[in-house]
């Protein structure tokens, strides 16, 4: 299934990850942020996902933004977010992302297929019990 989100196409695959291709010249706000929660819940349909975010397109995203990602992971729906991002803006913005500590496991690519792939296995994870 696909959505149109504020700042880009979103698709949900059968086993439960959704992919979020930024526009070109993303510019992310607040406003925006928050169109992205809810598009994100709205896919979920209340389901755990995994979500893969292809921020190699984004121009800016301001504080407020990456902290209502960080706090608000579409209603406790997103268990795990894979950030994929370039060598300029987007790694930047994708490393202030990180700063915000958000409350679900993060990790950072280059390379979309990876990203994807660690997205699938924090799903099937999610809920296990830990190894410690």
């Amino acid at each position: 299934m696909r959505m149109r989100s504020p700042i880009g196409e979103m698709q949900l695959f059968e086993d439960g990850v959704i992919v979020h291709t930024l526009d070109e010249g993303a510019l992310v706000d607040e406003a925006a942020a928050a169109g992205v929660l809810e598009t994100t819940k709205m896919l979920a349909a209340g389901k755990p996902v995994s979500v893969v975010v292809d921020l190699r397109g984004v121009a800016f995203a301001d504080r407020t933004s990456r902290r209502a990602f960080a706090a608000g992971p579409s209603g406790g729906v997103e268990v795990a977010t894979a950030l994929v991002a370039g060598p300029r803006v987007s790694q930047f913005l994708a490393e202030l992302f990180v700063r915000e500590e958000p409350e679900r496991p993060i990790a950072m690519f280059d390379d979309p297929d990876a990203a994807r792939q660690w997205a699938a296995a924090q799903l099937r994870n999610h809920g296990s019990p830990s190894e410690d």
